[in-house]
């Protein structure tokens, strides 16, 4: 079994992906997929990585993280009674992701691609070629992290020759930028990559800790590290840190209880809070960003985009500044852990070959018996296409997928077929099979082409931001994406299992009377979901992305009386789409949509909407 295999030795986490014939996935090295970047000897013990190093009566004296930082120091670090090297340690992490990956998928890889930073010089890109040899890995290419975090993008995005983006990548342990451009095909770097070495999420984590000390006088910096339980104290608020990040970038404070030798103590970081800590440290990477774009001689207004990659990038506000410093459609992953991985793997494939700055690219509503003045006829099709111009900053998602779960020793087993892309249905413009419809009931409900300038219904207007829709109190009306003219039918089927529609939202105004979404096929086939209290739920004035499984729209759903209705099945027939994007909404409401698409795994999100919510 020919494959290979992308590996991203991260400061805080370890990933890998695999790429064959079938596709590319992620190794799912724990239940996370990913594995922390982390070793431990106990005494007289082998040397553990990853989750095995995470032993609940490990010492924390004999536990490094964070070792990578330190590569190319001769200093030793001392575990176990025994001194290792940087480069010996993450050598060892390599081996155990080797390991599991062989097992999981049935055999050893025929290549593997390692990444570093970009702006690493030559003494440090000495020193990580030496990782792979320590692990006695023969066959390997050494790869920018940018430049493989830009490969998984362009084959989830296509570039137009010329397309000029930025790489944001925000790790644990350092940040990096780089421009590259698409060219005959293939990206190449434009002037010089910059980074920043020592700053990432472990700074963000040390920021909260630092604040938490502050606000607990003192109290955790006087615990005794040379004492074995003052040492697992400081892990253990460590690791709080970590996690209060974490839970930040999605919710507004969270409530920390910090373990100390007196009794646990209760403290509330809010998000404000935590912005505040690292706001100068996000803005010193911008101002890396505009360097490295001054250095290929370009400006902010010659990017097409910026690619967040790492996982710090997933910090709220990271996006937010940089949209409102570049002005440019800001662009992350679902995972944006696995992204240099999955770049990295698909450089790897045996078939493939490509030079370290050339990268090869992969290829109608009314209740029952209600007045006939609210009924919407059936959705026509479009006449000519819509070529809606915006430039978007909102961050859309590129679906990874995962390994499944496999008994030990078991192989890991690919699909027949590579799982599905995303489906674009609006990414700055109406994608190229589909035209966008407006529709109210002063115009017998017969869709008029956004680009014809809508002479009745909502007033939709292309903005910076998205597709701006506002709707009044005195006209029920929609505004849609459908198939063009005779067109073939769309197919869900591939993306029901655990697929989405996904969009990004800035509510101005709530609904003020019943909002329902909505996925047609042919009359009668199609459901409206109701979705009033998903509206009304949004932030105002604040970019959020909304993901509605799929399996809602196929499963049906009855209309509550009182409200507008489609005279339909209320079953989707999946292989039949030609609609995939219907808002409706019988008063006042505004929006500005953005980045629609159907996402092949974004149900399975933490944050997805549940079905038994659109009520």
């Amino acid at each position: 079994m020919r494959y290979g295999v992308g590996i991203d030795l991260g400061t805080s986490f370890t990933s890998a992906a695999f790429s064959m014939p079938g596709g590319t996935r992620m190794v799912s090295m724990s239940p996370a997929v990913i594995v922390p970047s982390v070793a431990y000897r106990a005494p007289d013990g082998p040397l553990l990585t990853g989750d095995d190093a995470l032993h609940p009566d490990a010492d924390p004296r004999n536990v490094a993280r964070n070792f990578k930082r330190r590569l190319g120091d001769p200093t030793p670090l001392f575990l176990g009674g025994t001194g290792y090297s940087p480069a010996e340690l993450m050598a060892a992490q390599l081996s155990d992701v080797l390991a599991t990956t062989a097992r999981l998928v049935g055999g050893p890889p025929d290549s593997v691609v390692l990444t570093y930073p970009a702006m690493w010089g030559p003494y440090r890109r000495e020193h990580f070629a030496e990782v792979p040899r320590l692990a006695d890995v023969r066959d390997f290419r050494l790869l920018t992290e940018p430049e493989a975090a830009a490969t998984h993008y362009s084959t989830e995005r296509r570039l137009g020759d010329g397309e000029v983006i930025a790489v944001y990548d925000l790790g644990g342990g350092t940040f990096d930028t780089t421009i590259l451009r698409m060219r005959d095909g293939r990206m190449e770097i434009l002037g010089t990559p910059e980074g920043i070495e020592y700053l990432g999420g472990t700074d963000f984590d040390d920021a909260i800790c630092a604040h938490l000390d502050e606000r607990l006088d003192g109290a955790i910096s006087e615990l005794d590290q040379s004492d074995p339980e003052g040492a697992r104290t400081r892990a253990a608020i460590q690791a709080m840190c970590l996690r209060a990040k974490e839970e930040l970038s999605s919710e507004p404070d969270v409530l920390l209880h910090v373990p100390l030798p007196g009794g646990a103590r209760e403290v509330t970081i809010t998000r404000l809070e935590f912005n505040e800590m690292i706001t100068p440290a996000v803005r010193q990477t911008i101002d890396a960003l505009h360097r490295t774009t001054a250095s290929a001689g370009l400006t902010a207004d010659d990017l097409s985009a910026v690619l967040l990659a790492g996982g710090s990038s997933r910090v709220p506000l990271v996006a937010q500044l940089i949209a409102e410093e570049v002005d440019k459609p800001v662009r992350g992953s679902l995972h944006p852990k696995h992204t240099v991985a999955l770049g990295a793997a698909q450089v790897s494939a045996p078939a493939r070959s490509a030079e370290s700055t050339s990268i090869p690219i992969g290829a109608s509503t009314v209740p029952a018996g209600a007045s006939s003045r609210f009924r919407r006829k059936w959705l026509v099709p479009g006449i000519a296409a819509a070529a809606v111009l915006l430039v978007g900053a909102a961050v859309a998602s590129f679906i990874t997928t995962t390994g499944g779960t496999t008994p030990a020793g078991a192989p890991q087993q690919l699909p027949a077929a590579p799982p599905p892309a995303p489906r674009i249905i609006y990414d700055e413009r109406i994608a190229g099979e589909f035209s966008g419809f407006g529709a109210s009931e002063l115009n017998d409900w017969r869709g008029e082409s956004f680009t014809d300038g809508l002479a009745q219904g909502p007033q939709i207007k292309s903005t910076s931001g998205g597709l701006r829709v506002a709707w009044n109190d005195k006209l029920p009306a929609q505004i849609y994406v459908q198939t063009k003219g005779d067109a073939p039918p769309v197919d869900l089927s591939p993306y029901l299992a655990d697929g989405a529609l996904v969009f990004d939202a800035v509510l101005h105004a709530p609904p003020t009377g019943y909002a329902g979404i909505a996925v047609h096929c042919d009359y009668p086939c199609g459901v409206e979901l109701p979705a009033t209290d998903l509206f009304r739920d949004l932030p105002l004035e604040k970019r959020t992305t909304v993901k509605i499984p799929l399996e809602c729209f196929t499963e049906g759903k009855e209309r509550p009386t009182g409200v507008p209705s489609h005279e339909l099945t209320s079953k989707l027939d999946p292989g039949k789409v030609n609609t995939p994007f219907v808002v409706f909404s019988q008063k006042r409401m505004d929006v500005t949509f953005s980045d629609v698409r159907w996402d092949p795994a974004a149900a399975t999100d933490p944050q997805a909407t549940r079905c038994d919510a659109l009520s």
